[in-house]
């Protein structure tokens, strides 16, 4: 008879939640952290912009829209469509001129960068990278940046659901009504993935560290000594008497030579932050007085690693295309109605 596992409820406060929102932790640990640029307060025009249908671009942006012809081939735009673009053009600079203040800041801080990577208070659009040329969250025009958050997932549950898996009552003086949104701007660097590994706290006490990257690197194995020195020194010495919450999740970055760790976020403990190479029910029955697990993927990705991350979330390249004008939409469902018209046959 095999074992029943009871699921372990994890209480959750608003304040918690809150906690772990970008700015209320960076200033604090600025000197850890990757340079950044935080905007905010967000309009209410440009979070309606993020969460609209379709995704608009800014006329100075480095994206062309194409149009389908009749064969399924595309082509460039002729002169008899140049009403229509001008009409599309004119609904663009409304869109944008609506947060005039956060594109600006948005091209200054990549002028000044050459390349930043975009989060909102707790997410960044790790699930949209797909949508770059790249395959990456290296932005070097305003447009990337728009691309990428209108396709996250993540972004949107920010945007609508970041307090749905609060438990308590605790902080609930905090209402969501007040919760300023902000954009956060990271300057871009190229980072080793393997290098990153994400750090279970509870009761203000280590309790598991993860690998995030889910590949396997036959190098990482030799390196867990240096690894749990390097998450523990820090832990103790920057985050553990002065984060306000005892339970909590961050991420850090331990690039070679190893001799410098960089904070890149604090999430809630609760189920809403990603367990990694741990499951949640694990996480809920550990003490701080167990010896903490220090978890690496062991082989050559199979099943559940076998699948690239985040694939779920992926579109064909000509909807995406299509999504950005209304006339190239219809098109592109016209031909989706012709070809379910010729299988029927």
């Amino acid at each position: 008879m095999s074992d029943t596992h009871v699921f372990e409820d994890i209480p959750l406060s608003r304040e918690q939640v809150v906690n772990c929102s970008f700015s209320n932790w960076y200033w604090r640990y600025k000197s850890h952290v990757p340079k950044s640029r935080v905007i905010k307060p967000l309009p209410q025009s440009f979070m309606e912009y993020l969460g609209a249908d379709g995704i608009v671009l800014p006329e100075d942006g480095h994206y062309e829209v194409e149009m389908g012809d009749g064969d399924g081939e595309y082509s460039d735009w002729s002169d008899e469509d140049g009403a229509d673009k001008t009409d599309a053009s004119k609904d663009q600079q409304k869109v944008f001129a609506q947060f005039q203040d956060v594109h600006d800041q948005i091209k200054q801080t990549i002028k000044e960068w050459g390349a930043v990577t975009p989060k909102l208070n707790w997410s960044a659009p790790r699930d949209a990278t797909w949508i770059l040329p790249s395959n990456t969250m290296k932005c070097t025009n305003a447009s990337d940046v728009y691309l990428l958050l209108n396709a996250s997932n993540y972004v949107m549950h920010d945007l609508a659901h970041a307090f749905d898996d609060v438990t308590t009552k605790e902080g609930d003086e905090i209402k969501e009504t007040q919760t300023e949104f902000e954009l956060v701007l990271r300057k871009w660097v190229n980072i080793n993935p393997a290098l990153e590994f994400r750090v279970f706290v509870k009761q203000n006490e280590i309790v598991g560290i993860s690998q995030r990257d889910l590949n396997y690197y036959d190098f990482l194995k030799p390196l867990e000594s240096t690894i749990r020195e390097l998450v523990e020194t820090f832990f103790d010495e920057v985050l553990r008497e002065t984060f306000p919450d005892d339970d909590y999740v961050f991420d850090v970055y331990l690039p070679r030579p190893f001799d410098k760790t960089f904070l890149i976020d604090i999430n809630p403990f609760a189920r809403v932050t990603d367990s990694q190479l741990f499951t949640w029910h694990e996480l809920s029955q550990l003490t701080p007085q167990d010896d903490y697990e220090l978890r690496l993927v062991t082989e050559v990705n199979k099943g559940r690693f076998a699948v690239k991350e985040h694939t779920e979330n992926q579109v064909p390249k000509d909807v995406v295309d299509a999504s950005l004008d209304s006339n190239a939409m219809a098109e592109l469902a016209k031909q989706w109605q012709e070809l379910q018209m010729k299988a029927e046959k």
